[in-house]
């Protein structure tokens, strides 16, 4: 039980901050002139000593909260619509689920890489939408196609899903 509790608390930790990192990240690539003034800006200039520090600790802060307002949007606006779209097979059946999760372990990782595929789906549209409004259609093509990859591996972990709940 420790293991699987060291594991869930590491992949919620993770899947915040990397998924914070890479929309910020993507950000500055649509937006460069905005991150530069902002880098230029009083605000950073009056942080007095160590203004390196306060910004790392506000980034890190900030793509954390970014990353759980992303994976929080997968869960509550994006897979209620994929599921009324039966864009995905979905089976809300909790109790079914944590039956077959003692029978097939596997269960546990689909479910992860089933999230993880999700928050994946919202991050790329997300950026997929602002590089849109900012015309940048190289980025518009590499945020598309990202997002019909994260897309098909939620539709693939979603059907590993209900085809093992099935079995029985």
């Amino acid at each position: 039980m420790g293991s699987e509790m060291c594991i869930r608390d590491s992949y919620n930790i993770l899947n915040m901050f990397l998924t914070g990192l890479v929309f910020i990240g993507g950000c500055l690539v649509i937006f460069p002139d905005t991150a530069v003034a902002l880098f230029n800006s009083d605000i950073i200039e009056n942080l007095g000593a160590g203004p390196e520090i306060v910004v790392t600790v506000c980034t890190f802060a900030v793509a954390y909260e970014v990353g759980l307002i992303i994976n929080r949007t997968g869960s509550v606006v994006l897979e209620p619509l994929l599921k009324r779209t039966k864009l995905i097979p979905f089976n809300d059946n909790y109790t079914l689920f944590n039956q077959k999760k003692k029978e097939y372990p596997i269960m546990n990782t689909l479910s992860r890489e089933y999230a993880l595929s999700r928050t994946g789906v919202v991050l790329f549209l997300s950026l997929l939408i602002l590089s849109a409004v900012e015309k940048k259609c190289s980025l518009v093509a590499i945020c598309a196609v990202i997002t019909g990859i994260y897309f098909l591996s939620c539709r693939k972990h979603a059907g590993k899903i209900v085809e093992l709940m099935q079995n029985g």
